[in-house]
């Protein structure tokens, strides 16, 4: 998709939902399960669509800012519990459209409209690396066990990998990639790639770049991708409104879910197991239990245009 007083809710709590609303501004936030809204951030927020929350709890709001005249994008940082952001990082940070964490806590997040992938240390909102090379496009990051960090490039069908630390890509993947949007990397470190003109997930096992497995039963326009630690492998579909569920040892599909799911912008998973949705058409967020086709809750009020979920850790 393309009040200055500061507000204190109730201690930050591990399973804590945040929800970006690019058409009016805000994060909404929510205890576990959505069961209680406990505040709507708006402070610092233009036209959100990226979310990350590092270890100790701090929300990072990707704002890409006002789509007409000139671009003015950041992130805001705000503490946990805080509805006033602590800090804006500015630098670097044009059209940002995914946020994510390595190991050590550096910032990572990747500008469509740089194309660059900017990193940022720990507290600040200076980068410490900026990669360009082999970057266009991005609209996905994820990352192995050894900290290279994996870029999906919409504009030329490609994924590049690099090394911690490297602006020049170690890896490029082309192979079966069309329009890559979504990364996820699971357990025995495999490589799955949502391409979204190809109606397809690509696998590539750890180190390989070439000769990949694919899914493609159930996966119409794949826009967001979750791996478990159960060994399931969840898939958002915009097209045919579901989400697919795969074992990631066969990679045969095990289950569909529909019920709930109209035009959907984004989808995260509880460590719990709960599964969030969130969708366009209306706007809402569905939430179902770790084995339910059918939402236990939709939550509605305040949101409009939902398109980016994070889970506290």
């Amino acid at each position: 998709m393309n009040n200055l007083e500061t507000k204190l809710a109730s201690p930050p709590a591990t399973g804590n939902v945040y929800v970006a609303n690019w058409y009016n501004s805000s994060v909404a936030v929510y205890s576990p399960g959505g069961t209680s809204k406990l505040r709507t951030i708006t402070a610092g927020v233009s036209y959100p669509n990226a979310l990350g929350i590092n270890k100790s709890g701090s929300l990072f709001v990707g704002n890409y800012g006002a789509p007409s005249g000139s671009l003015t994008s950041s992130i805001t940082v705000y503490s946990p519990g805080n509805s006033q952001p602590g800090r804006t990082i500015v630098q670097g940070v044009v059209g940002p459209y995914a946020i994510a964490f390595d190991a050590s806590g550096k910032l990572y997040v990747a500008n469509y409209g740089g194309p660059s992938v900017t990193v940022y240390g720990g507290g600040s909102n200076t980068p410490v690396l900026t990669i360009t090379q082999g970057v266009r496009s991005p609209e996905a990051l994820a990352f192995d066990k050894n900290a290279n960090v994996y870029v999906a490039n919409w504009s030329n069908s490609t994924v590049t990998a690099y090394a911690p630390g490297k602006g020049k890509p170690s890896k490029k993947i082309n192979t079966q990639v069309f329009r890559p949007n979504a990364l996820a990397i699971d357990a025995a470190q495999r490589l799955y790639v949502a391409n979204n003109a190809a109606n397809t997930v690509t696998i590539y096992k750890p180190g390989h770049g070439t000769s990949p497995s694919k899914i493609a039963k159930g996966i119409r326009k794949p826009i967001a991708l979750v791996s478990t630690s159960s060994g399931e492998l969840y898939v958002l579909n915009y097209a045919n409104n579901t989400v697919s569920i795969y074992s990631e040892q066969t990679l045969e599909l095990e289950r569909t879910i529909s019920s709930g799911i109209a035009c959907p912008t984004a989808m995260a998973r509880s460590s719990s197991g709960l599964l969030y949705v969130a969708n366009s058409c209306p706007s809402g967020v569905s939430i179902y239990s770790a084995s339910g086709s059918k939402p236990m809750r939709t939550l509605s009020k305040g949101l409009d245009g939902p398109d980016a979920i994070a889970i506290a850790p």
